[in-house]
């Protein structure tokens, strides 16, 4: 087992231990409408939403090919996460998982709260990208990089409605034009406990080689079963965008969100 290998299986440890020693600490679910914990994000783009301080959360999901991507994030300060990520394709199965290079991060700091006639305004930096990680130094899924987004909830009849839109330029790799991308994402809560979301995210900065610029499609369903934790199911590409694609990609994953 070569060194990647071992330091990858001593931060999904250290991961599992933090988990069973909060599991008793006050956690929330964020899905549907009683969901008391933000959303980070949409699908993949990020909401303006934040952490309260001293909250943190776990998430693991579950990738093509057996990979696996871990995340962790914390309320460092009232207005500030930070967060940790690292991934491996494939992760299960005969012979040595691919890792990443880096362990890579996010920090995420909200300039401006929602009002009755104000989104919320965040900013930040987020270097980790989805599926497999090539030889040409690039994610399938570019990492969001540079961002500044919004976020505005509104009430209505039919549940928690959220409109998210923000701008990103992507740094790992830089955008192929040299230009920045943007996105819009919508969320609708359907039960107490259960959020549907839709994500459009421009990929006209993207190498042809890998994307076409018609856009990722992606949705996503999230369920909290009970207090703390949260399952999800993502479709991913809806409209194939990815060059040689042979269908939408099927993404699963569950997340634990507590304070300490």
């Amino acid at each position: 087992m070569n060194q990647y290998n071992t330091s990858f299986i001593r931060f999904l440890f250290a991961l599992s231990i933090i988990v069973c020693l909060h599991i008793q600490l006050q956690a929330q679910g964020s899905a549907g409408s009683k969901g008391k914990m933000p959303r980070l994000s949409i699908v993949d783009m990020p909401t303006a939403s934040i952490l309260p301080q001293r909250a943190y959360r776990v998430s693991s999901l579950l990738m093509q090919e057996s990979g696996m991507l871990v995340q962790a994030t914390y309320g460092l300060a009232k207005n500030v996460n930070l967060g940790f990520s690292y991934s491996s394709m494939p992760l299960f199965g005969e012979g040595d998982p691919a890792l990443q290079p880096l362990l890579l991060f996010e920090i995420r700091a909200r300039l401006f709260a929602e009002t009755k006639t104000r989104p919320a305004l965040a900013i930040g930096v987020n270097s980790q990208g989805i599926g497999q990680w090539r030889d040409v130094r690039r994610f399938e899924y570019n990492a969001p990089g540079i961002y500044l987004c919004a976020s505005k909830n509104i009430g209505w009849e039919a549940g928690k409605l959220s409109l998210h839109g923000g701008v990103n330029y992507p740094i790992m790799p830089s955008a192929y034009s040299n230009t920045p991308s943007a996105f819009l994402g919508i969320e609708q809560s359907i039960a107490s406990n259960v959020t549907l979301s839709a994500e459009y995210v421009g990929t006209w900065n993207e190498d042809p080689t890998y994307m076409n610029s018609d856009g990722l499609l992606n949705c996503a369903v999230k369920y909290s079963p009970f207090k703390g934790v949260n399952l999800y199911f993502q479709g991913r590409d809806l409209m194939e965008s990815r060059v040689n694609a042979q269908g939408f990609l099927r993404y699963v994953g569950i997340e634990y969100i507590g304070v300490f």
